[in-house]
């Protein structure tokens, strides 16, 4: 793993944690973080690292498209939309796709579960940053991102 690799998963994941900190306490995401993010995983992806600059543009695809949803059919949170778009960037669409993969199937359960002891409806909406530190840490431990 080169340097550029490291310090832009250490970025990353500084995000995810704080992210899911503010997410759990306010279900808001501070714009600052957002934005110190994405130059701190931009100035890591200028230093050695693993990934092709197309590698990290193609993974930005999905970020787009969950952005674009969340704009204009607000299915999809802004906050959440750029994590996706900045993990995108950080791990590829390899990495990104494991990544959300294991959030997304973290959080399921725990939103059945929810939905069927009444304590959420189906038109609530549940905080994704925490689950989406599970699946980053999951994604790191098994080796899948870079």
């Amino acid at each position: 793993m080169q340097s550029g690799d490291v310090i832009g998963l250490v970025s990353l994941g500084l995000v995810i944690g704080i992210g899911a900190a503010c997410d759990l306490r306010t279900k808001h995401i501070p714009v600052v973080l957002l934005i110190a993010g994405s130059l701190l995983v931009c100035i890591a992806a200028a230093l050695p690292n693993a990934l092709t600059v197309r590698e990290r543009l193609f993974g930005m695809i999905p970020g787009i498209l969950f952005l674009a949803s969340g704009v204009l059919w607000h299915m999809v949170g802004t906050g959440d939309s750029v994590l996706v778009l900045i993990s995108g960037f950080a791990l590829g669409l390899r990495g990104l796709s494991f990544f959300l993969l294991v959030s997304l199937l973290t959080l399921l359960p725990v939103a059945l579960l929810l939905v069927v002891i009444r304590k959420i409806g189906r038109k609530d909406t549940l905080p994704f940053y925490p689950f989406a530190a599970v699946g980053f840490a999951i994604s790191l431990l098994l080796g899948v991102v870079p």
